[in-house]
């Protein structure tokens, strides 16, 4: 963890852009959108849809219809609904440890005018998966990646901290995920209809990941579920190379896919972090637990003072205090204890989606630089 702003060359030209070797990141206008306008009342074939699409993002509508009962118009149309109005979309990405990237938790203290303004600029930023407003010691909390340390030591220290407005930087480093939010799931299908919609496929093998397939991972985290032919122009190359390359991706873990509803529309509208410690002896014991939980989102393990952190939803602020009280209390044995607990005032981002102030998508970014697309 960096007490201190992390330090890295900096250049501003009339405040609009920041520069380093090979980077140039623009200051991106206000985001598009009706973000004032109030969310859908969804029905209960709308949350089995996205339901479904959460056990199979690709499922064909065919398999969808026919496990929930109705024609495959219906459903291909109540998707199109959702999707079009950003309520609900199908997007992809690396997971942790699995692309050779490096990740960090990064707590940002701004000037109490500026932290909103910060929050949007550094969601326009490809290396910048999330973002979010936040309660207590820190104004924003984001996690951001790179190709390498020295990477992610020239995004903080030189882009982060490089803003007008930022006081401090806190770096907690990515050890592991092991749990992320692709895993979590509404509640509306029986036990048997998730079952019909598992993948019957066998894991395939992880393979080193190439420049097309990154180039299929930008387009699929821009649309989950874009057609074939299409990924294979975006991609360029043939059809049925991209239909074998997304099945290896997806089959061996690589690559994720996930089925996303905005966050109050799912029964779980607060969310909150958990900074959390438990000795390292207990560290796989302590996640193993916490994968258990209903409420869980994120849980990274991270070199620092707090070596879990973990996002939560819930139905209430009331639980914020109920939940911790129950894991400590459950978690007893293996000494775990929170160290700190804030709540998500808004979610700027989240996982390459720029969001609104309703928590629907407005755009997607992609979670790549250009010179590893060719």
């Amino acid at each position: 963890m960096q007490e201190s702003i992390i330090p890295g060359s900096r250049e501003r030209r009339n405040d609009q852009l920041w520069t380093a070797p090979e980077r140039l990141w623009p200051r991106p206008a206000a985001p598009p959108g009706p973000g004032d306008a109030p969310l859908p009342a969804l029905t209960e074939l709308d949350l089995a849809v996205v339901n479904a699409l959460q056990i199979q993002p690709r499922a064909p509508w065919s398999l969808v219809g026919e496990v929930l009962g109705v024609d495959a118009a219906t459903v291909a149309r109540r998707w199109k609904r959702l999707s079009d109005s950003g309520t609900a979309w199908v997007d992809g990405y690396w997971p942790p440890a699995d692309d050779g990237q490096v990740r960090a938790q990064v707590e940002i203290v701004t000037e109490a005018d500026r932290s909103w303004e910060i929050g949007r600029i550094i969601a326009h930023d490809p290396e910048t998966m999330s973002v979010k407003h936040t309660s207590g010691a820190r104004d924003l909390l984001a996690i951001v990646w790179a190709y390498d340390m020295d990477g992610l030591v020239d995004y903080i220290g030189g882009r982060i901290a490089g803003l007008p407005g930022v006081r401090l930087t806190r770096t907690h480093v990515i050890t592991g995920a092991p749990f992320e939010g692709s895993r979590w799931r509404l509640r509306s299908l029986s036990a048997g209809q998730r079952a019909r919609l598992a993948p019957a496929a066998a894991p395939a093998r992880p393979e080193p990941v190439t420049a097309v397939d990154r180039r299929i991972a930008v387009a699929l985290g821009e649309d989950g579920r874009m057609p074939l032919a299409e990924l294979a122009r975006r991609a360029g190359t043939s059809v049925a190379t991209v239909g074998r390359r997304v099945r290896r991706l997806v089959g061996s873990g690589q690559f994720v896919l996930r089925c996303s509803l905005a966050r109050p529309l799912t029964g779980w509208p607060v969310s909150v972090v958990y900074f959390a410690s438990v000795p390292a002896e207990h560290l796989d014991a302590a996640t193993a637990s916490l994968r258990t939980l209903p409420e869980l989102r994120l849980c990274t393990v991270t070199a620092g003072p707090h070596n879990l952190i973990l996002d939560v939803w819930l139905r209430g602020v009331p639980e914020v205090h109920t939940l911790e009280a129950h894991l400590v209390q459950e978690l007893a044995h293996l000494r775990f204890r929170v160290d700190d607990r804030v709540m998500v005032l808004r979610t700027e981002k989240n996982v390459g989606r720029v969001l609104d102030r309703r928590g629907r998508s407005l755009r997607a970014v992609p979670m790549e630089l250009p010179e590893a697309l060719t």
